[in-house]
């Protein structure tokens, strides 16, 4: 009887460690600093994708989930980046964040410039013209991602 009782508060504690492990990795993945040497050790690895978005925002809460299930699907082939935008001023200004959430996917660098994938999966010079604004489909990131990766090849 007192073996089941503690397997059971055991099992219990895991759970509950689990679900505050995952808040707080969630959490700190949004208010981590991140530089443009950040970005750029990951794109040596393969295509970068970077979510600027805040705290507040309902709609950055609405994207995080889509965005996650990409980075499950792509683990391995693209790094994924979750940049809050007040946190980090100078990146979402070097990024020319206008509003949030923002996603920008990223195939490579030549000659100092980025290589941005834009929303039919053609590569692009321009992040302006190239970047993701407001809540986006999963289908549509897929696209760009599967993009990013082949231009690498």
């Amino acid at each position: 009887m007192i073996a089941k009782r503690l397997i059971v508060w055991a099992v219990l504690a895991m759970v509950a460690y689990a679900s505050l492990a995952g808040q707080a990795h969630q959490q700190a993945a949004l208010q981590a600093k991140v530089t443009m040497s950040d970005i750029d050790s990951a794109l040596a690895k393969g295509p970068v994708f970077i979510e600027f978005e805040t705290a507040e925002c309902g709609y950055c809460k609405q994207q995080r989930p889509i965005t996650q299930e990409l980075e499950a699907e792509y683990a391995g082939k693209a790094t994924f980046f979750y940049i809050d935008a007040m946190e980090n001023k100078d990146l979402a200004k070097a990024f020319m964040v206008t509003g949030v959430p923002q996603m920008d996917i990223i195939a490579g660098k030549a000659d100092g410039r980025y290589t941005y994938i834009d929303r039919n999966g053609a590569p692009s010079d321009s992040i302006a013209a190239s970047r993701f604004m407001g809540l986006t489909q999963k289908d549509a990131l897929k696209k760009a991602l599967d993009a990013a990766i082949k231009a690498r090849k």
